[in-house]
């Protein structure tokens, strides 16, 4: 049994991340008013904690759905601002293997198949597994907004809409500032269509969801990911694969 194919890296980042999230978009019966406060308000109101929050550890468990499959596995995460480092395990608790993201390249690592390889995230057409390796676990945990990206504004009774000039929305929780949804557009060329934000919790002053799922950028994919334990700025990060001498990392 392969432990580290598509199925399972999916639910990397992500993280981050157990049930189906249909699409939010605007639709023609939400009743929508226009925003009379100034969009830098708004923007500020959102958790940004760039500097602030350097790294997070933890485990968590997720839920990936695909055409005709579907598995639940447990994933132990570190990361920082440039490097993601996932270990997998199965539902025996069987560590499977391990994934290194960074800006450029995902280093897998199978320790049941004894294999490893080496993929740029630039060929995000290879697999569903560039597509969404490619996004930054921190990043993805506490995702930035910025004034320059946002077109236009609306809100409902609960929430603000976002559009941004690449066609994308984001909506925001009027009360507590926090991101709920984000949507991309096809063209943005980024590895998903969409992210759905829940369950919000403050550890040590930082307020962080519990649980996201990401959309693939085909949308045929969902990785639903629920953080169990999390460590904000822990004293120390292991980022590194132990890779055995004897085993070859393959570049494709």
């Amino acid at each position: 049994m392969k432990l580290i194919p598509t199925k399972y890296l999916l639910t990397a980042i992500i993280l981050l991340f157990i049930s189906c999230t249909s699409t939010r978009t605007v639709t023609t019966d939400e009743e929508l008013y226009e925003v009379k406060i100034p969009l830098n308000g708004i923007i500020e109101s959102i958790p940004n904690y760039s500097g602030e929050l350097t790294s997070v550890k933890g485990k968590g468990r997720a839920l990936v759905s695909e055409p005709g499959n579907s598995d639940r596995i447990t994933i132990d995460f570190e990361t920082d601002t440039l490097l993601s480092l996932l270990t997998f395990k199965n539902r025996i608790g069987i560590t499977g293997g391990s994934m290194l993201v960074d800006r450029d390249s995902i280093l897998i690592y199978n320790k049941i198949d004894k294999y490893a390889q080496k993929v740029s995230v630039q060929d995000g057409r290879m697999t569903n597994l560039n597509e969404l390796a490619s996004v930054n676990l921190l990043d993805l945990m506490n995702f930035k907004i910025e004034i320059e990206d946002v077109e236009k504004i609306l809100q409902s009774d609960t929430e603000y809409i976002l559009g941004f000039y690449n066609k994308g929305i984001a909506r925001i929780n009027k009360k507590t500032g926090t991101v709920s949804y984000v949507e991309q557009a096809r063209s943005s060329g980024l590895p998903y269509s969409s992210l759905t934000y829940e369950n919000y919790g403050e550890i040590d002053g930082y307020t962080l969801p519990r649980k996201i799922t990401i959309l693939s950028a085909d949308r045929n994919s969902q990785v639903v990911f629920q953080v169990r334990t999390l460590e904000v700025n822990p004293s120390k990060l292991d980022l590194n694969i132990d890779i055995p001498d004897d085993i070859v990392i393959e570049r494709l």
